[in-house]
């Protein structure tokens, strides 16, 4: 958005993006591990958004394009911090983890922390979501959890659209054969 943006351009950012901050802070949340530093990245997101706000496509899916836009910056910052030289002192370096770190946990782990939406679901069924191995279950939280299409999905873990489709499928096939036994265990499905 320009510095003469509209109150009505105001209005429509506004309209489309404040219903999903919550989405966008879990997003955040899951990527920085840490609330404060969360809220901080759900604002630049924010403020990103705002000033790309012209480039937005009207009917594309907002939340895919913020959860886009929060990635990308929470990357482009901790690269940006990992070629600073550091000059903290011992106890400092113990209480954050290193930007160079945080990069590759985030390499490795993906740009989910699942903890926060395994947290939601009952003993039996938690043990089964991390038994689902990490793409599948990625690829099934951001569809069913959060809603996005699987070509949203595909957009933001960077991966084919059938590459999505196959972990989709596969996961909620590994998901459903050990439900179903663990429901004919409880005495469901009998009779």
């Amino acid at each position: 958005m320009s510095d003469t943006e509209s109150p009505r351009e105001r209005d429509l950012f506004e309209e489309i993006t404040l219903p999903l901050v919550d989405d966008v802070f879990r997003f955040a949340l899951g990527l920085t591990r840490n609330r404060a530093r969360a809220e901080d990245l759900v604002q630049d997101t924010y403020l990103k958004a705002f000033k790309a706000f012209d480039r937005f496509r009207a009917g594309s899916n907002a939340k895919s394009w913020l959860f886009r836009i929060c990635k990308n910056h929470f990357i482009d910052r901790y690269r940006e911090k990992a070629r600073r030289p550091h000059h903290g002192g011992a106890v400092e370096e113990l209480a954050v983890d290193s930007p160079r770190r945080s990069i590759e946990v985030f390499e490795r782990e993906g740009i989910e922390n699942e903890e926060i939406f395994l947290d939601l679901f009952g003993d039996e069924v938690n043990r089964y979501l991390r038994e689902l191995p990490e793409p599948f279950r990625k690829a099934l939280l951001l569809c069913d959890l959060e809603g996005l299409s699987y070509d949203e999905i595909a957009e933001v873990l960077e991966v084919p659209i059938g590459t999505v489709r196959s972990r989709i499928s596969r996961g909620r096939a590994f998901l459903k054969e050990r439900l179903v036994t663990y429901a004919q265990e409880l005495g469901y499905g009998r009779g």
